[in-house]
């Protein structure tokens, strides 16, 4: 079974291309999400989901919502998320994941099979306002940034989300693109998270570190977030603006997938200011 997948895999990508389209579901406000209890604080999470499939192979994406729903989460990046591919059984990942977990989203397929997508992706408890998706230079798999705009309590938020390449003769290339792209863009309030595919130390996240905070490096936490039997190791990011400040993370060990969610609490920075004024 997994031959005659692999076999179909390598042939549609062949003529796989990388779409410009995105997509944007956003909830009538009859069924609008709880958002936090305290609204200028952000919950954030990124996860690789490696197409809700386990070890074995079984693709379910009740798993990813058992995972996920505990973290009660305003702000969901998803990778690896299948929409009606053969090897998850025809089954759009996204929208069942954002039905159980009653949240807008937003996808931007890094690669339209014809028959099926595979992508980027992320569910929000805020209003989705605008979604574009941009390609990123790729020297095998296509790779791309789904640029999300959400309604923050007024005020735009936008979150970036991607998923870097493999080898690391892409990274410097890709991470350079970013740069440019997020140059181009000037936003204010904005984050940057996804599986990066790179060691904290890695030399090509510097350019990027010269843009966004990234507490994971600054507090040298150490959170393990892909599985792996002898060597777990940290290579999901969630990066944000200066105008944020970082309260606390975790990488709790769930879920189906051999990467773990990476969760990070923020807040206002002028939040931070105005209360510490008060309290004078």
């Amino acid at each position: 079974m997994r031959k005659k997948w692999l076999s179909l895999t390598l042939c549609l990508t062949f003529f796989a291309f990388p779409s410009g389209g995105t997509l944007v579901h956003n909830l009538p406000a009859s069924a609008a999400p709880t958002m936090s209890d305290y609204e200028h604080t952000l919950s954030v999470v990124t996860y690789n989901i490696r197409g809700c499939r386990t070890d074995d192979g079984t693709a379910d994406p009740a798993l990813i919502i058992s995972a996920l729903e505990p973290l009660h989460a305003d702000l969901i990046a998803l990778q690896e998320v299948d929409v009606r591919l053969p090897r998850s059984g025809f089954v759009n990942q996204l929208a069942t994941i954002a039905a159980g977990m009653n949240m807008n989203y937003a996808y931007g397929p890094s690669i339209d099979f014809v028959i099926g997508q595979y992508g980027n992706a992320l569910l929000s408890k805020y209003p989705i306002q605008q979604a574009d998706m941009v390609a990123l230079p790729s020297q095998w798999e296509p790779r791309s940034l789904l640029d999300v705009t959400v309604n923050w309590d007024g005020e735009p938020l936008h979150v970036l989300v991607t998923h870097l390449g493999v080898k690391k003769s892409e990274h410097s290339e890709q991470t350079e693109s970013l740069l440019t792209y997020l140059n181009e863009q000037s936003y204010k309030t904005s984050l940057l998270l996804g599986d990066f595919n790179m060691l904290p130390g890695d030399p090509s996240l510097d350019s990027l570190r010269a843009f966004y905070k990234d507490p994971l490096y600054e507090e040298n936490l150490g959170l393990r977030t892909l599985k792996h039997p002898v060597v777990p190791r940290e290579i999901d990011r969630i990066l944000h603006s200066p105008d944020l400040t970082y309260m606390d993370a975790a990488a709790p060990a769930v879920g189906p997938s051999d990467h773990y969610p990476l969760q990070m609490h923020l807040t206002r920075s002028s939040l931070l200011t105005q209360e510490a004024a008060s309290s004078y």
